[in-house]
């Protein structure tokens, strides 16, 4: 494994491990946070339909880019040769992030099991059910549920699958385009976890974690690319 790539899993190690430990032992900060974003009845931005309408594009934009995966691995390893710049390894390493990453970590695991309520039906905020700190396992909600962000998880891996096209395509697109891309993609989880903790769908830790569980995963998947290639240089 490159020592790039192992400084980066330290790196992602060590702010999962500070993040888990700052919810974990002041469960307070997510109350506190969201209550930021609450009036005293509802959560403002939820009501927003432009808003909600931008959160549903960023969900439909990251299902497309999964089925873009999908159908391209399986096109390159029909074709044997490369699709759309990126070879064999690329697509299946980006799909992998999508599987393991929102599908079975954070969708088939944590927030089937792990049952922790969501911020608008707690009783701090106007619900009936009751507040659980981050990786406390919980009977306050039964499904999909809080415990971490299934859009985060998705957002996170689309910037990631995006990223490994934009590189591709680096050297046939002017600078400001591909620069303004880049900052586009990497805001992608940021956006999208703001817009569930101020809506009140999600705590903190639960945008947080799930950004950070991805890039982990992704990190971990690095070996799957072609050798001497990295995350910006596909």
């Amino acid at each position: 494994m490159p020592l790039n790539n192992r400084r980066i899993i330290a790196t992602l190690f060590a702010l999962t491990a500070l993040t888990s430990a700052v919810f974990v032992v002041w469960p307070g900060f997510d109350l506190r946070i969201t209550g930021w974003f609450f009036d005293k009845t509802t959560f403002p931005i939820a009501q927003n339909h432009p808003i909600e309408a931008f959160r549903l594009f960023l969900w439909d934009a990251s299902l497309v880019v999964l089925g873009l995966f999908v159908v391209m691995t399986l096109a390159s390893a029909a074709l044997r040769r490369p699709v759309l710049r990126l070879p064999l390894r690329v697509w299946a390493y980006g799909l992998a992030v999508f599987l393991l990453g929102p599908g079975l970590l954070v969708n088939g695991v944590l927030k089937a099991y792990w049952g922790r309520a969501r911020p608008f039906s707690v009783i701090d905020f106007g619900g009936d059910k009751l507040f659980s700190r981050a990786y406390a396992i919980s009977d306050q909600c039964a499904a999909n549920c809080s415990f971490v962000s299934g859009e985060v998880a998705g957002g996170t891996a689309m910037a990631v699958g995006l990223w490994l096209i934009l590189t591709a395509w680096r050297e046939k697109l002017p600078a400001a385009v591909h620069a303004t891309l880049a900052v586009l993609i990497l805001a992608l989880p940021f956006v999208t976890g703001l817009q569930r903790v101020a809506a009140g769908n999600h705590f903190a830790s639960d945008a947080l974690l799930a950004g950070l569980f991805v890039a982990l995963i992704a990190a971990l998947l690095r070996p799957m690319l072609p050798p001497g290639r990295d995350l910006g240089d596909s």
